[in-house]
Parts: structure tokens; sequence; C-alpha cells
């Protein structure tokens, strides 16, 4: 079993003489045979999801959990079923999962009849809704904006249940708060029907059980599947018609005398009304489907083998079919953009169709993939461009290279670009990427200089930094090693830690100088601090220097440290995913204060996530340090906090980092520490001035907010200021490298064609991206607190007056700009079109002289296609998926 890709293959389906033209459109690359691992699961998992990092989150029927990088390297496990590791205790079930990525969540569901809400940096139960009417199969959740969301979950009893929760974060944190029953804190489903904030609904929607459920907010419908063919698939609202003449017409027509409240304990199930849904019928029932609304366009799939595609709008019959597998389907993804729909079989088939000419482009055989085994669980990552198969392994089938890899003109890197850093001694911004490779920038003109590549091996760079004369560059990777490099030539100087066999990652590095000894440090999911002598003239070649500091047990973080800083010259601050925040002296080597506690700072305003992203100290604040706050954190609650680190640590401020409760991941500050600068994970920035903020004592108020705009699509990885030029630097998961003024003007995306000069405005770019305007407009953006300015003039001095600028920025003008406002008004009305691919119409089958219509579909030959079929446990699935008679 490798873990290592191969050279890509190419499949292709078999056209016809007039499809010949368009076969390099259809060619679909496939990495054969599949990346195949080991997994630690006793027994099935259920669901495999993806993180906001990327990583894969596998959950067991057991209740074990298992972390996986994209490489499929294990990162972690935890079993979080307490109640199964004591042998007197009937074992508990897990039903199915889901994740709340928004507010740090997990979701299970078990055979108890129970919800679970699970803390994601460390697991740790958070609360329990207990007394469910009947067995949670199958969870989905849904974001839908401004502190909303919707759960909702299809129980045995073919029902659809809908919780909708306003004001979510208060809400969940006063469910933590309950009675506990047994040691964990419950609140019952009764008490959730009957709170102000949360609305419950059940309809009784089939006559079988539930086999998949999905909320699709672009339709504001919820969509339910069975095996009951009279009521296969059905898309219905969530609260009912409002329209009270046709709810009396429909009452009427069914002989009903009054209206049934949507659920009462203990009564009967209310039916929504027919106007109110509409229901797809197919033979055998649907076992899974997906839903493209750009696509206009419904695809499932079942115990019949083939796949149906559907008008959502028009249930009758469907507009399409697709037959080629031999075992019932269990998964279907859609991918609109690359007009292709992927399925796989419980067989352990995959196969690629084409949605527009509804042809099949590949068909990839159990034997060709390697992939072995009883099929529990699918996940297909548009990141990676692959299916995630488990089964008694877990297995990755990659078909593309990351979606971005696609030549674009604006597009910085290839791979998500995961950090990026100024080089003041030469003027160039540095970027590293997903794909380990290295790019350097011409910072005034945009133009590339050099890359290099193959970094860290296969590995990703995951954090980097400089050293105090420029030449030299740290890099930490994915894989656990930290290396040294000559940033002229691009070789690696020296080794400071070699790859380990496990997943410790590292998180962050830095330069330290002590007593005129220069280290570097690093920190990562070992837990551990470590420190490495710098040599600048050391041997060439590669050399083992790594140390490791701090041997104590147990490890003084509970859980993976993510950042770390310096103050000199002797203190040192990390933070880890748990909400902890250690200062250390690092002459002792003994923790000097430790702060971040959930107690001491509690999570008001923010989210759930007890994740510290990002630490600062700041240094101008030396000579007050005893009665200012001198250290910056983002986290945890997705709160930005200020602290003063001495008398045993004191929270002097906080705030909601984010007007979107998303978490803010990456912090800098202006070179004279008045302003501080921060990007969220919904590629927002921010700038605060906070020049006299918790100076003296704690603050009752918020520093003033000068300016935000939405930088990037997705989650940004880094923000830098530079200085001489009073500019930004972002980096995002976008794989986008953007340079911005301070008053959100973007200068240029670097890896564009056209270059700027950053000393002639007219250079600039003044437009975003169509994509940038989509997604800024459908997010509220926070004003800034004072007017808008005009921007200063870019000069390349570096004896600028920041604080001449500070002041330029705090200016307000009572006169009203109509310019802006009218570009304002242009970027709220766009509005894109949205495309949709038309189906071809299905004819009426004939028998009479000419063959059917499934039967005139392409036919593939299969190769090394197994004989045998096995017959499955009837202890695994009640229903025989084969529907054979043994």
């Amino acid at each position: 079993m490798s873990n290592a890709f191969p050279k890509p293959k190419e499949i292709v389906g078999y056209p016809d003489k007039e499809e010949s033209s368009s076969l390099s459109a259809r060619r679909v690359l496939v990495h054969l045979p599949a990346q195949v691992t080991e997994i630690p699961h006793r027994e099935a998992i259920l669901k495999v999801a993806s993180m906001p990092d990327n990583s894969l989150l596998a959950v067991g029927q057991d209740g074990l959990v298992s972390l996986w990088s994209p490489e499929l390297k294990l990162k972690k496990t935890r079993s979080v079923l307490e109640e199964n590791k004591q042998p007197s205790r009937t074992p508990k079930w897990i039903a199915d999962t889901t994740l709340m990525p928004q507010y740090n969540k997990l979701v299970i569901g078990t055979c108890d009849r129970e919800l679970r809400l699970y803390d994601l940096s460390n697991f740790g139960l958070y609360f329990q809704i207990t007394g469910l009417e009947s067995m949670p199969l199958q969870l989905d959740y849904s974001y839908k904006g401004k502190d909303e969301c919707i759960l909702l979950y299809g129980d045995d009893q073919g029902c659809v249940n809908i919780i909708v929760i306003t004001r979510v974060g208060e809400t969940l944190r006063n469910w933590s708060k309950s009675q506990p029953v047994e040691g964990i804190p419950s609140v019952s489903i009764e008490a959730i029907a009957e709170g102000g904030a949360v609305s419950y609904t059940r309809w009784k929607v089939h006559n079988d059980w539930v086999t998949k459920i999905k909320y699709c907010h672009s339709i504001q419908s919820v969509i339910s599947s069975s095996n009951d063919e009279d009521t296969s698939l059905v898309i219905g609202t969530v609260t009912g018609t409002k329209n009270v003449l046709q709810r009396l017409k429909e009452m009427s027509d069914a002989g009903s005398v009054k209206d049934r409240p949507p659920l009462q304990t203990g009564s009967s199930v209310p039916h929504r009304l027919s106007s109110d849904e509409s229901v797809f019928k197919a033979y055998k029932g649907v076992k899974t489907f997906d839903f493209s609304r750009e696509s206009n366009l419904l695809v499932t799939g079942g115990l019949d083998r083939a796949i149906r595609l559907w008008n959502p709008y028009i249930p009758g019959w469907p507009t399409g079919l697709l037959q080629g597998h031999n075992a019932p389907i269990s998964f279907l993804h859609i991918s609109t953009e690359e007009s292709r729909i992927y399925s796989v079989s419980t067989d352990n088939n995959v196969m690629v169709w084409d949605m527009e000419d509804q042809i099949c482009l590949a068909s990839i055989i159990s034997r060709a993939s390697q992939i072995r085994g009883e099929l529990s669980a699918c996940y297909f990552s548009e990141e990676l461009g692959a299916i995630c198969i488990a089964t008694d392994t877990l297995a990755l089938l990659q078909f593309r290279h990351n979606k971005t890899e696609v030549s674009n003109v604006s597009t910085s890197h290839k791979r998500p670009v995961l950090c990026c850093r100024y080089n003041k001694q030469f003027q160039h911004v540095i970027s590293c990427c997903e794909g380990s490779v290295f790019k350097v920038w011409d910072l005034i003109t945009g133009a590339p200089v050099f890359e290099f590549s193959g970094v860290q091996g296969k590995a990703a760079v995951t954090c980097m930094t400089l050293d105090i004369s420029g030449k030299r560059l740290i890099t930490g990777g994915r894989d656990g090693s930290v290396r040294k490099w000559d940033y002229s030539s691009g070789q690696c100087v020296s080794v400071l830690r070699h790859a380990s066999d496990i997943a410790d990652e590292v998180n962050s590095c830095i330069q330290a100088e002590i007593h005129s000894n220069r280290y570097i440090i690093s920190v990562g999911c070992d837990r551990w601090i470590s420190i490495f002598p710098d040599h600048q003239d050391g041997a060439n070649g590669i050399e083992d220097l790594g140390s490791q500091w701090l041997h104590q047990e147990p490890s003084p973080h509970r859980e993976e440290i993510v950042s770390v800083s310096l103050w000199p010259p002797s203190l040192l601050v990390t933070s880890s995913c748990a909400g902890e925040l250690l200062v250390w002296n690092l002459i002792s080597g003994n923790v000097f204060t430790r702060l971040g506690s959930v107690d001491t700072a509690p999570l008001r305003e923010g989210t759930d996530d007890l994740n510290i992203c990002s630490v600062l100290f700041i240094p101008s604040r030396g000579p007050n340090q005893k009665t200012a706050a001198s250290l910056v954190a983002s986290g945890p609650g997705g709160c930005i906090h200020f602290w003063n680190i001495f008398g045993g640590g004191k929270l002097f401020g906080q705030f909601s980092g984010s007007p979107q409760k998303a978490t803010v991941v990456a912090l800098t500050l202006s070179g004279d520490d008045t302003l501080l600068f921060a990007g969220d994970r919904l590629g927002f920035v921010y700038i605060w001035n906070i020049q006299d903020y918790a100076q003296n004592a704690p603050e009752t108020t918020l520093p003033p907010l000068l300016h935000t705009w939405r930088a990037h699509t997705c989650n940004i990885t880094s923000v830098e200021f530079i200085p001489e030029w009073q500019l930004l630097l972002t980096s995002s998961r976008d794989c986008q490298l953007r340079l911005w003024s301070c008053q959100g003007e973007l200068i240029g995306t670097f890896g564009e064609n056209e270059h700027w000069d950053v000393n002639e405005k007219e250079s600039w770019s003044r437009e975003l991206t169509e994509e940038l305007r989509t997604a800024s407009g459908d997010l509220p953006v926070q004003e800034p607190t004072s007017s808008r300015p005009e921007s200063p003039t870019v000069s390349n001095s570096a004896d600028r007056d920041s604080g001449n600028q500070l002041n330029t920025c705090q200016e307000s003008t009572s006169s009203t700009n109509e310019l802006a406002i009218e570009e304002e008004l242009e970027l709220y009305q766009f509005n894109p079109r949205v495309q949709r691919v038309h189906l071809k119409q299905v004819e009426i089958p004939q028998v009479c002289g000419r063959l059917m219509t499934f039967q005139s579909l392409h036919c593939h030959e299969l190769a090394d296609v197994h004989n045998a079929i096995h017959k499955p446990s009837p202890a695994a699935e009640l229903n025989d998926p084969y529907d054979f008679s043994f």
C-alpha cells in the first residue's frame, strides 16, 4: 500500500465520430492505483468530512474519531464515547454525524436517540440533546448567516426533524450550562421546542426510514430520500406554506376541520400539504442524491443500479438515465465547474459521467484502483480533486490536481497559499503554497523574481521566517521537518529537524536572539517547543542540529501548539487550540504566566472555538509594561484579547474580531504599534487603532475600527505589514497573494499579467474581481467607524511619518462623496447570472421495432470484473442491497 501518488493515467470514454472533436475536453486524469492506508478503526466509518484546514475527519460507528492530513497521514485519534471505555456499561453506537464548522462543533446522533455536540478543538463533549422521538439516522447542517443555522435529521420512522437556531453562539453556550445528567450537560427536545431562539418542526415524509437528508440554502428547502418507491425523494419546505387560502382548500379536500400543529409531544406527526412539497418516485427507492442549483439538476441513485437525472421542478419523470453500475449506488456528487457527475457503487466501482451529453467518461473498477473491502462512506473533496472512500482501509482516488491548478493569470500559486513574508533587505515578497513551492516577487512592480519547488519534499510548507540579515530563510513543514535555506541560491543549508514518521506538523517558527546568540524556535502538533542553535556560517550540506526543549511529562500544553511570539530579550508566548496561553522565561525555561483559560476569558461575543490562532507582543509598550496590555491574542472564542502578563496576568480588553462571528486567524502590527491588522476565515481584513487602547487599565469600550474590506474569497492565511511603504500584504487559500493600501485599495495580485508601480497610483488595480464582488455582496460588511479618507500618496521613502499617516486615516469629513456612493451602489447591485445546463429530454420507451432509451446508451467494456458475488452480512444492513434471494 503506497502513500505516494503514481503518475496519472488518462481514462476517456468512447465517443462517436461527432464527438471526437471534443475528446480532449472529456479526458479524465486519474491517479492509479489509489492512495490507500490502514485505519485504526475497528468498526465501520460512518462519515468522512473536510475540516477548515483541509484535513480529513473520519468518524467510526463505535465513536472513534481520526484526523488525517491531505496526504492521508494520521494526525490524531480520539474516542468521543467515554461510556464505551467502562466495561459495566452497555456500548453506545453512533448512527450519523455532521460538522458545524462556523461554530467549531461536531454533531453526533446516537442509537440511544440523542444528539451530542463536541468541540472540534479537543473533541470534548459540549452538551447533549435527549428525549428524541426516534433514532437520528441521517444528519445535516447548514449555516444561514447572521448567527443563524439549521440542524436537521431523518429518522427510522420516515420523519424529517428540523431545528432552526437563532443567536447560535449564545444558545449553544446556554445549553452547555444545563443541568447535567450522568455528568453531561443535557437539554431535552421538549425544552428546545419551547425556547424562544429555537423552532422545532417534525414532518412525516416517507413510508420507510430516511436514507439521506440535506438542506439546500439556495432553494430554502429540505431534500430527503428513502427506499420506498412512492416517496423515494421529497423536496419540501421547512415550516409549511403561509398561504391561508391554499391551506384551507387542501384541508377541505382532505376532509380536515382544523390545522394540526407542527409537533406536539405524544401527538401524531403531521404531513406537509401537497403544495409544500414535491415527490419524486423511483424504482426501488433512492439511497443517495445530490443537487446543483447552478445546473438546475437533481441526480438520484439506489438499489436498481441506475442514475436518474431530474429537473427539480418537474417530479413526474427524469430527464436522463445513466446505466453502467453492476451494484447499488451509494454515493453521487455533481461537479458543476467540470460539468461532471461522480458516482460510486457498493462494489467500489467509480464512474465519471458527462453532465450535458450524459455519457460515461471513465470507469475505474476495484482491481484497477486497489480499493478493497465493504464500502462504508464516501466524500468528494473539491480542494483535493479526489474521492475519499472508506472501507476496511481509507483510500484517496485523485482525479485531477487542485481545481485551482488551471492556468489563471490572476492566480499567484497553483495551490493554496499558506504564508507570506516581506524581505526588507531586497524589497522582495516571499510566498509558499500547499504544493511545497516557493515564489519570490518584486514588491515595487509585482513581477516574479524566481521560484523553486520541493522545499519540503512532497509535504506542504506550513510556516516560514527570515533571519535578521534577510539572507537565510527558515521553513517548517507538514511532515514535521525544519529547514534553513540560502535566500539567494535557494539551496538548503541545513536540516534542523528531519521529517517524522508521525504527523507532528510544524505550525509556527521564529528566530530569537538571546545574549548575542541566535536560535530558531518552532512549535507544532507534538506540543513541544523546539530550540535550535542558529549557526550563520555553518558547514555546507545537511546537518542535524535539532534539540528538544522543555522535556516535561506531561507536556505543558494539552493540545497542539498553534502560534509562538517573542518579546526580546527573554519572554516567549505560545498558544494552543485548547485555549491556552503560556508565557515562558527563555533564560530559566519556566512558565512565567499562564493565560487564556476559558474561566478567566469568558466567551461573551464570539464563537465557541477555543483555538488561539495568533499571538503578538506589543514591543513599544515596554516602558509601561507593568500597567499596559502588552500581549494580543486572536482567541479563544473568535475574539481578540488584550492581556497584561504581569501579576499573574489580567484581561485588559476583549472584543469580537469579526461581525460575521468568523475566527480571526492572522494578526500583525504597524511599525509604530498603533495599528492592529487582522484577517479572518471569511477573507475579511480589519484595521483597528490601538494607540490608546488598554494602556493603563481594563477597557470597557472598543478600539476604533478604521477600515474593513473583503480581501479574499476564503480563509486568509497570513497578513504582513510593510512599514516602509505603508502597505498590507495578504495571502489566502484561494491561491491569491495580494497587495493593498491601508485604506483597502487593491494595488494588485501577484501573478497577474499586468504589473504595477507602487509609486504611481494610476497603475493600481481599481476593480475587484467578479468573484470577490459576489462574495462581498453575500455577507454583511462592517463599515469603518470614521468616514473613508482620501488615500495618501505612496512614496518609497523609508522615513515616512507614520503618525501623520494615522492622523490622515482618522480624519472625518462631513461632505458626501457622491462618486463613492455611486461605486458602492454598483457593487451591491452586481447580480451574476446563473448558468443553467439544458439536459437532454428522454424519449418515451417504445418496443415496436426500436431500442428503448436506456438500451441506446453507449456501452463500455469493463476489464477485470470480479465474477464472484459476496453475500452481504444481514447484521450490517437489514435491506439486502443486491435484492437477491439466498
